[in-house]
């Protein structure tokens, strides 16, 4: 293969209990705590926009405690570091009792000038002060200090070596995703299994009566007769379980994407439901969950991972078009025609953080999916250069992340002052 597709999907996915951003934020003060130990005195947390945006709101799994305050005390007192994004796992009652019983400042700021990701964490105890640093992805610890030795920091001679080995997505078309997924040994893609049954059973968990149960009350209109037991019914019943399960803060973890949860259950689970439900194989499911992945990670790479732009509808969403119309046997052309609707429907649909919303969110995207492949299926396409849509599917998602990046900049800080003025 020209691209190391299977790499990127294996460097892509990775298990995350709870929404990431607060899984990011428990293990940056995990991590500086560990660096330190002690009785804890003083915690401060500094992040960028994106990274508060989305934890404002979100609960803490295996708790019933929310937001950024309360995931930083939880990994001080019980995450574990060395488990990456499911540091909060084996958090117990006894640690939320104590965090919420902590009486010392608990200080988080936002660092406007930081546009990626980024969280700084500065515990100090009566052994004195635990560093902890993360950087352009949920997981990367780059830095970590006792007071002035430094423990661990990340060589730039490694990092660089790292990104000059990073897949040009510039030159990536549509037509070498599909490529790939028809001709992939099947063994290759283990991880794309694993992350169909993680998330199926984090939909089953949700299906027993989590958040905003979306598909119950999809139910009680069914047995009035006014919505249809039918392929898009069975995708947002499989999907929004999963949501409402993750976004309650349920102790199961979602297979993530491009460092969201989210994501991971709006690209797999729709193309799985619809996979189901044609009877298709296994390995056709696979293959097309496969495409689904990369669809998403070429999109988010020109929005970014912490966006303006709703990531899992448009990530998410438009990876799960396309694994649709593969499994109903479209190819390149279907796949790019289906990508565009995406765009067309869905642009402007803003990010205001993790909560249990985005399953409304994604009950519009597994919709919007479904339609965006039906479309395509029967040749219906959007003219190119129309609106947002540019002269390309590529160009499309390359014009997303301009409207991410320029058009939609202020939007974030709006949202963070609507929330730290709580109005």
């Amino acid at each position: 293969m020209k691209y190391d597709f299977t790499g990127l999907l294996k460097k892509e996915l990775k298990p995350a209990l709870g929404v990431t951003e607060v899984g990011a934020i428990a293990l940056a003060a995990a991590r500086a705590y560990d660096a330190v130990g002690g009785s804890l005195l003083h915690i401060q947390m500094v992040m960028n926009g994106g990274m508060y945006k989305n934890a404002f709101s979100c609960a803490i799994p295996g708790t019933e405690e929310i937001g950024c305050e309360m995931a930083a005390a939880l990994g001080a007192l019980g995450g574990d570091w060395k488990l990456g994004l499911e540091v909060l796992k084996g958090i117990t009652p006894n640690h939320v009792a104590q965090a919420k019983a902590l009486s010392i400042p608990i200080e988080i700021k936002v660092d406007e000038t930081k546009e990626s990701i980024y969280i700084l964490a500065e515990i100090t105890t009566t052994k004195g002060v635990g560093l902890c640093r993360i950087e352009d992805f949920h997981a990367n610890i780059v830095f970590v200090a006792q007071d002035d030795t430094v423990l661990f920091e990340a060589e730039k001679a490694a990092a660089a070596e790292a990104k000059a080995e990073e897949i040009d997505f510039d030159s990536i078309t549509v037509a070498d995703m599909v490529e790939y997924a028809k001709t992939v040994p099947v063994e290759e893609l283990a991880c794309i299994r694993d992350m169909i049954e993680m998330n199926v059973q984090l939909s089953q968990e949700g299906e027993k009566g989590v958040g905003l149960g979306i598909w119950k009350t999809l139910a009680a209109f069914q047995n009035k007769g006014a919505v249809g037991n039918d392929m898009i019914y069975a995708a947002q019943k499989l999907t929004c379980s999963a949501m409402d399960a993750r976004l309650a803060g349920l102790p199961h973890a979602a297979m993530s994407i491009v460092g969201s949860g989210s994501h991971g259950i709006l690209c797999s689970l729709p193309v799985v439901s619809y996979g189901r439900y044609m009877e298709k194989s296994e390995e056709e499911i696979l293959r097309a969950v496969a495409l689904s992945g990369l669809v998403t990670i070429f999109s988010k790479h020109y929005t970014g991972r912490l966006s303006s732009l709703c990531g899992c509808v448009l990530g998410g969403g438009s990876g799960a078009a396309s694994g649709i119309v593969y499994l109903m046997g479209g190819g390149a052309k279907e796949v790019s025609a289906a990508m565009d609707h995406m765009a067309a429907n869905l642009t402007g649909m803003i990010c205001d953080g993790g909560s249990t919303g985005c399953a409304l969110k994604a009950s519009a995207g597994v919709y919007s999916s479904y339609l965006s492949a039906m479309l395509a299926m029967e040749g219906v396409e959007i003219p190119h250069n129309f609106g947002v849509i540019g002269s390309s599917a590529e160009q499309t998602e390359r014009n997303l992340g301009r409207i991410s990046d320029e058009g939609m900049a202020p939007m974030d800080t709006t949202i963070i002052s609507i929330m730290q003025k709580g109005l």
